[in-house]
């Protein structure tokens, strides 16, 4: 790895007796850093050491330790191992009865201990509160020095930087500051509170030093996120002759894991089997959280076994380190073995655990797990909640994941932004095409809710949403989350951008998906695709290779998707030489295996061309089986040309595939009724009263003014009388324009009425303004009649209409489709 590679460190200069100078470390100071804490150590094989393999005489005796038992935690933190640390007082000043016994990480003092000298002013501060207590010591008065140790608690309680200066000013002032017990204790409150200079300084200050206040210091570094100056003072300490203990080991580790420091990290655990305490419960969970952030599961799952005393963060961590390094089956069956030795998950572990469920979409596993959650008391845990939910989600249990968000009190950024993805699945999944736009508004609704909860989205919100905007045809609404974007910053952040990208295209406006890609301040190779698709889906052939061009040109590599889009551009224009040459170029100079889109690309090609035996050709040359969109294309092609035998191979074949599919029936019932094979009719007849398959259900979908207008031809006189007169007045304009297909010549649809595309046409030339396109969801394929209508109206009434039909996306101006005169067929 490259973060394992590179130096942990800085350059550091020969170590001085001032140990506040700035510390650094050269590129050789691994080998000095050997040389410090394994003096005389023959180098270890950490893989392959066993202690009880050496022989006795050759055990080396660990010094003697301060040994400070790692504290149990009810949750797992950013760095496992990583606690508060329990200062041990070196000073014999001090009472033992002032120190608390409570094992819990943060150090505790009974506030009822707390007294002022006897010769002082006041007798006690036992009534007074910590902003009292401090207005009480500000006049100078000399106290006890047990008398800080409750008031320093008391910063770290509220996070009191300020009232952590105003103490350290009084100890000062009384002289108090030559006592290193209380100096050490004001190191940890200044790091605690996130002052790591005012810490440094104190700690440079100290008369003399000892490893709580080296550990101290360490871990302030590596909770402010400077694991590097962290590493530098554990070397330093070194230097200065002070031995680690096992609580030392555990950050400095954290410190490794969290510059991605393998073989610091290495050298670490090297000095902790010299000494006997790798197995220790902080150094195990340490080291397995190394190795695992280093892409080294094995050594990981060797660390963790070497514990003697698991604690549930120790088994938390090695869970976690399966499901960050794929390998959730493993994880799993860590928890079963966790459970089994009666350890106790807390919420991280279960949040892991549910992770590694939506990895394999193990739906009835997850859901045992939300029963253990509810049994141990985490049933409001929000992050447990939010891992719920998105797995049901994950695993299409929406009716359950919805009932569980609308049951939640509290919620977070992340329950808004699950459900408003869990929303975006369930529009892909939905059964028709008005249940996915009842889900999609469902979406909008929980976003707006969002807005005005005091949430700020972030760019995983703006992202899904665009995406719920693109699905729904909803430009109105998409519109205004690009102003959003654009006043809270998101705009610039390349997945938000390409989102827009991508919502612009699909509704039809590739004018402004040019102008949002243009305004990127940084384009990834999915931005440069998406836009190289939107130009050919709208048969701006020219446009897309240029783009191709010049994406290369600046050292961005394609990959198979890419490739499709510029297929996919040359196929619309007929460019075959050319996308031949391409087709090559994707093997040999990119290495890139062929997929069936591309095929279905080439294929395409030569069906527009009208090259069928090309077409069927190239098929029969296929690596793989055809799919159902290669058949149909071939289809297509067979029935505009009138190669029946060809035409019929084909729709046998795509029956084979698509069995179910009620459109695919109806279309080879049209094919063999215009053929006059009767036979052949009576047997798709009779396939489709065997399989229950009714006639098409024709919907179309217009949304204007935040309403959404459903339109069926069966509910005649839902729209009124106005808009039938405009439809027939249209038609009988529709048939004056030269090209114009009427309707009898397709009956794809099973009878010969006004299709609900039409009528959501007429519709919107009756109440959308002039100036607006019209834009229609239609829940099948477009037949010949409509799509040669569609293209009269926009002709007539110079007025954009865009349709995106099951097939494809259509968009009619001056006449002109941007399929080319080619998706009715489809």
């Amino acid at each position: 790895m490259e973060n394992a590679k590179r130096s942990p460190i800085r350059p550091i200069a020969t170590p001085r007796n001032n140990v506040g100078q700035t510390i650094g470390v050269e590129a050789g100071v691994l080998r000095h850093f050997l040389g410090v804490i394994a003096h005389n150590l023959t180098i270890l094989s950490i893989n392959h050491l066993s202690l009880h393999e050496m022989p006795n005489d050759n055990k080396i005796q660990a010094p003697d330790l301060v040994r400070i038992k790692h504290p149990s935690m009810a949750s797992l933190p950013s760095f496992p191992g990583i606690g508060t640390l329990r200062l041990e007082p070196d000073s014999p000043k001090h009472s033992p009865a002032s120190l608390s016994t409570d094992k819990s990480p943060s150090i505790s003092y009974p506030r009822s201990r707390t007294f002022i000298q006897s010769d002082s002013k006041f007798e006690s501060l036992r009534s007074l509160n910590f902003q009292e207590s401090l207005s009480v010591i500000n006049d100078g008065s000399k106290i006890d020095t047990s008398c800080y140790v409750p008031l320093l608690q008391e910063c770290i309680e509220n996070n009191s930087f300020s009232g952590a200066r105003v103490l350290h000013s009084h100890i000062i002032k009384t002289g108090t500051h030559r006592d290193v017990f209380v100096m050490t204790f004001l190191v940890n409150v200044y790091a605690k509170c996130a002052a790591m200079e005012c810490a440094r300084k104190v700690f440079d200050s100290l008369p003399r030093r000892n490893v709580v206040a080296w550990t101290t210091l360490m871990t302030g570094y590596v909770h402010d996120d400077q694991p590097d100056a962290a590493i530098s003072v554990f070397q330093k300490m070194l230097e200065f002759g002070s031995f680690p203990t096992n609580y030392t080991l555990g950050i400095a580790l954290n410190a490794c894991s969290a510059i991605g420091s393998l073989e610091l990290g290495k050298q670490i655990h090297a000095y902790s089997i010299k000494y006997r305490i790798d197995h220790d419960t902080s150094v195990g969970n340490s080291l397995c959280s190394l190795y695992s952030k280093c892409a080294s599961l094995g050594s990981a799952i060797k660390a963790f076994l070497r514990v003697e005393e698991k604690n549930v963060i120790t088994w938390t961590a090695v869970i976690s380190a399966c499901a960050d390094n794929s390998k959730a089956v493993k994880g799993l069956r860590f928890f079963i073995e966790m459970l089994a030795d009666n350890v106790e998950p807390n919420e991280f572990t279960l949040t892991s655990v549910l992770s590694m469920c939506c990895t394999m979409l193990s739906l009835s596993f997850g859901a045992q797990v939300h029963c253990l959650s509810i049994k141990l008391g985490y049933e409001t845990n929000l992050r447990i909640r939010n891992s719920i939910m998105y797995l049901y989600l994950r695993c299409g249990w929406f009716v359950e994941a919805v009932r569980l968000f609308n049951g939640m009190e509290d919620m977070s950024l992340v329950t808004m932004n699950s459900i408003i993805a869990g929303y975006g699945e369930m529009m892909e999944l939905a059964k028709d095409d008005l249940s996915a736009y009842h889900n999609g508004t469902e979406a909008l609704n929980i976003f707006s809710k969002l807005n005005n909860s005091g949430f700020k989205p972030d760019l995983y919100t703006f992202s899904s949403i665009l995406t719920i905007c693109s699905k729904m045809f909803a430009l109105e609404q998409g519109e205004q989350i690009h102003a959003q974007t654009l006043k809270t910053g998101y705009l610039s952040d390349m997945i938000v951008g390409t989102a827009l990208v991508n919502m612009y295209n699909k509704c039809g406006s590739i004018e402004r998906a040019s102008k949002a890609f243009r305004e990127m301040s940084a384009r990834t190779l999915i931005s440069w695709t998406s836009m190289i698709a939107a130009f050919a889906q709208n048969g701006q052939t020219q446009q897309a290779l240029q783009l191709f061009d010049d994406m290369r040109l600046i050292g961005v590599r394609p990959n198979q998707v890419t490739f499709v889009g510029v297929l996919s551009a040359c196929a619309r224009a007929g460019m075959v030489n050319e996308a031949l040459g391409y087709f090559e170029t994707m093997q040999k100079d990119y290495k890139i295996k062929p997929v069936m889109d591309h095929y279905s690309c080439l294929i395409d090609m030569f069906v527009r061309m009208g090259s069928l035996d090309e077409a069927f050709n190239l098929i029969k040359k296929m690596d793989f089986p055809p799919n159902e969109s290669i058949w149909s294309l071939l289809l297509s092609g067979c029935r505009r040309d009138g190669n029946n035998e060809l035409g019929f191979y084909a729709a046998e074949k795509l029956l084979e595939l698509k069995p179910k599919d009620a459109e695919t029936c109806l279309l080879l019932l049209n094919i063999y009724e215009s053929a006059e094979r009767w036979e052949d009719v009576s047997k798709v007849r009779e396939l489709m009263k065997e399989k229950r398959l009714e006639k098409l259900t024709d919907w179309s979908f217009m949304s204007f003014h935040d309403k959404v207008y459903s339109f069926n031809p069966n509910e005649r006189q839902a729209y009124g009388a106005e808009m039938y007169e405009l439809l027939d007045e249209l038609v009988d304009k529709a048939k004056s324009v030269v090209g114009y297909e009427s309707l009898e010549s397709s009956t794809l649809h099973g009878e010969e009425v006004q299709h609900s595309e039409k009528l959501a046409v007429a519709f919107g030339l009756l109440k959308i303004p002039d100036a607006a396109p019209l834009r229609i969801i239609k829940n099948i394929g477009m037949c010949n009649g409509c799509h040669s209508f569609m293209k009269a109206i926009s002709s007539l009434n110079a007025r954009e209409i865009i349709i995106r039909d099951s097939k494809q996306l259509h968009k009619f101006v001056n006449g002109k489709c941007s399929c080319g005169d080619y998706g009715g067929l489809l």
